[in-house]
């Protein structure tokens, strides 16, 4: 079999296997902080903000490992479509929604009166935004220029 005739179904099953994983952790990490936020006798204490960072780090490294995952699937599909304006709408909306999502934390922590912990936070998933454009949208964009 020739490296052009290889099937890669077995690996893309892989890849979205660990791209549902992570999203469903994503999710329980979510619902953990915000059982942790409602339940929690002092969430201003120290401790209680270090374990909501941590958790809050979690969910992020959780997202950018999705995005990677959900993109990185697209590199073993034999044809995809041209960029069409629909196409381009819908990514445009499926990166704000990703953006939005890691923002729902500092704006659950201000809701608590978690000012740090928000500013924090906000930063640690600027940094990942960041990362998910430089490792995951431009090569992706990239290699799509490339192919079509």
């Amino acid at each position: 079999m020739s490296e052009s005739e290889k099937n890669y179904a077995d690996y893309v099953k892989h890849l979205s296997n660990l791209m549902s994983g992570m999203l469903f952790l994503a999710g329980f990490t979510f619902t953990v902080v915000t059982i942790l936020l409602t339940r929690l006798p002092d969430s201003s204490s120290v401790q209680s903000q270090l374990i909501l960072l941590f958790f809050t780090v979690f969910f992020y490294l959780l997202i950018f490992l999705a995005s990677h995952f959900a993109i990185e699937v697209i590199y073993y599909c034999e044809s995809i479509p041209q960029l069409s304006i629909k196409t381009k709408i819908t990514n445009t909306l499926v990166v704000l929604v990703i953006l939005l999502v890691g923002f729902a934390f500092p704006l659950l922590f201000l809701l608590w009166e978690l000012t740090l912990l928000a500013t924090i936070s906000s930063l640690i998933w600027t940094f990942f935004a960041i990362a998910i454009f430089l490792f995951v949208y431009v090569p992706f964009q990239k290699w799509r220029s490339r192919i079509h």
